[in-house]
């Protein structure tokens, strides 16, 4: 049997396993063969599922909420304990972002920040259609930033920790004061029905895995300097692996009540077209 897990740069549990090359070793004792799918981005997630190229992904929230609006069947596998500190909205302390209508904001488009944003906009009576979001990240956003021509950035780690030392960068908002923001491991429902076993042995790899990441930071943050970005030194990976909290927690129903009220909170906002229920799909 041959297992597919995804991996991208915005799933750093599933990129570091990809990079150790111990998930081929594990897989041979069940006779089972590890393919892996490289992609450029969470947010293609569901496309690479639903064309069959990959069994398991490893995202943000948002996409297999939008999987679930397309129509998908989506089954929940893990995810990660809550991230409150990986993602903030950031703006020029000269050009403080008192009201986001009319803002032109960079984000990951497609990823967990469309929930943060969501919940921000709401605060303000506003809606998806009040801003302009610009698919920027890393350091293009910062000098976009630095430079006047955004108004603010919904940034990630490792870019985060880099930005919060520049001295004109301050925090709008942080994640984790809004939202639940976790890493979420799933699958089509399909899948999982005729793999249980497998889904079942790839959440106890991921979960030695992020014990691993734990125990070894300096190692993983040598992989990642490594293979995904090279612009971000070793010593900047390690603060941001250091700075997060690892683990594998099982699927339950909070978790999909969490789900379903992320749901809610993007039709409201207008990032998703219709209200969806997603309490059954698991």
């Amino acid at each position: 049997m041959k297992i597919r897990p995804g991996s991208h740069p915005n799933n750093l549990s599933l990129f570091i396993l990809r990079h150790r090359g111990v998930l081929e070793t594990a897989a041979r004792a069940h006779h089972w063969q590890i393919e892996w799918f490289d992609y450029a981005a969470g947010a293609q997630s569901a496309d690479y599922l639903w064309d069959n190229q990959v069994d398991v992904v490893g995202t943000g929230s948002t996409p297999p909420i939008r999987a679930v609006a397309d129509g998908h069947d989506v089954t929940y596998l893990a995810s990660s304990p809550p991230r409150d500190n990986n993602s903030a909205l950031l703006m020029h302390q000269d050009r403080p972002l008192v009201s986001l209508r009319g803002a032109r904001i960079a984000a990951m488009i497609g990823s967990f920040t469309d929930h943060f944003l969501a919940r921000l906009l709401h605060q303000q009576q506003l809606h998806r259609a009040d801003v302009t979001l610009l698919d920027l990240q890393g350091q293009t956003a910062l000098d976009a930033l630095l430079a006047g021509d955004i108004d603010g950035w919904l940034a990630i780690d490792p870019w985060l920790t880099r930005a919060r030392t520049v001295p004109a960068v301050v925090e709008a908002a942080r994640v984790g004061d809004e939202i639940i923001n976790r890493s979420l491991f799933w699958t089509r429902s399909e899948w999982q029905q005729q793999h249980p076993q497998a889904a079942s042995w790839l959440v106890q790899q991921l979960e030695e895995n992020d014990r691993w990441i734990e125990q070894h930071p300096q190692h993983a943050a040598c992989i990642l300097s490594e293979h995904l970005n090279n612009a971000i030194t070793p010593e900047e990976w390690q603060q941001t692996l250091r700075g997060r909290p690892w683990g594998i927690v099982p699927v339950s129903d909070a978790l999909i009540t969490e789900q379903q009220q992320q749901a809610d909170d993007l039709f409201a906002a207008g990032f998703i077209p219709a209200a969806i229920e997603i309490s059954h799909r698991r």
